[in-house]
């Protein structure tokens, strides 16, 4: 008698529960997600918005649009979609809120926690790191219930991993902030769990390994991964970028060079010219020279990042990249 009624009560649940993870919806975003992995943002954009027509009480095409946008405007090195990223973001968590105040709806809590968590890499991005410290601890903790209420959620994994790995690296490099120590095998594990099983986290998880390997010094982990994922995504800058930064941690400034012009020369083909990303390629190109002891390449290239100054209004990183070529130059005269 007592298991029918557990049973029963378990029937109703899934019944109740919402449904924020229909096939329908999760065949227009992995379609969405894979225009977003080249960089073909307004491709994406269609799939997403299509998810937010015809779901509007779901999340999930807020959320993903609100990553899109986030992806976008760190390639391009600009905020000039900052007014409708909030806008969108407050939506999806708005929407998420809603259900979880009506049920216990994990699909709700991962969208609520993943937001919080993108909120702290773009605060990241622009040097807010109080808000990426709040918003990534808010973020990371609500993932991490997630998993303790259901370890195969494994899209989870992803938000979780990527948050304990920073706690513990925080541990380690502030320890005047005396935060407990964490466990940076476990924060790889999750990672790997979610690059295997997730339903859309696969990517980025990989991405972030990659990240993390190269960061631990595990160079030949990290190579394997950026090799397969770059197999399946040539073209995505975001990939490359990461490969040449990897190459250049590696010391392979030779490799790292020919990357880096590779950049240069995918951006300096698009009609909005990215100042800021062909000034940070020039940048990396003058330090892989200055590494090899090729000062003519390496002066060359140095000065290519000082003619970008005159668009620092635009794009500010600017500015520290020609003060790093002003540094780098002066030892090379």
């Amino acid at each position: 008698m007592i298991y029918h009624c557990l049973l029963t009560t378990i029937c109703c649940l899934f019944i109740t529960a919402s449904d924020l993870n229909p096939p329908e919806a999760q065949v227009l975003i992995q379609s969405g997600l894979e225009f977003a992995y080249v960089e073909e943002f307004d491709s994406a954009r269609i799939y997403f918005d299509k998810i937010i027509q015809l779901y509007p009480e779901n999340p999930a095409g807020y959320f993903f649009k609100v990553a899109l946008l986030q992806v976008k405007m760190m390639d391009e090195c600009q905020h000039t979609e900052e007014k409708e990223y909030f806008s969108i973001m407050r939506q999806a968590i708005k929407c998420a809120k809603k259900i979880l105040n009506e049920e216990e709806n994990l699909w709700a809590e991962f969208y609520l926690g993943s937001s919080y968590t993108y909120r702290a890499v773009y605060e990241g991005f622009k040097n807010n790191y109080l808000e990426t410290f709040k918003y990534g601890v808010k973020g990371g903790r609500i993932l991490q219930d997630i998993i303790k209420k259901d370890p195969t959620f494994y899209d989870a994994y992803l938000g979780a991993g990527t948050y304990e790995y920073f706690w513990a690296r925080a541990a380690r490099y502030l320890p005047f902030f005396n935060l407990a120590d964490g466990d940076i095998n476990e924060a790889i594990r999750k990672l790997h769990i979610a690059a295997e099983k997730s339903i859309y986290s696969k990517l980025t998880s990989e991405n972030s390994l990659v990240f993390i390997y190269g960061e631990e010094k595990q160079y030949s982990k990290a190579n394997n991964i950026m090799d397969s994922i770059l197999s399946k995504y040539p073209d995505s800058r975001t990939l490359l970028w990461n490969k040449a930064e990897l190459e250049f941690k590696k010391k392979n400034y030779l490799v790292a060079a020919d990357l880096y012009t590779n950049l240069f020369s995918i951006y300096d083909t698009l009609n909005n010219k990215n100042y800021s990303n062909l000034a940070q390629c020039k940048l990396f190109i003058g330090k892989c020279f200055y590494e090899l002891e090729e000062k003519n390449k390496a002066k060359e290239a140095l000065k290519d990042v000082i003619q970008y100054k005159e668009h620092s209004k635009k794009y500010p990183k600017i500015k520290g990249y020609c003060r790093d070529a002003y540094g780098l130059l002066s030892r090379l005269l």
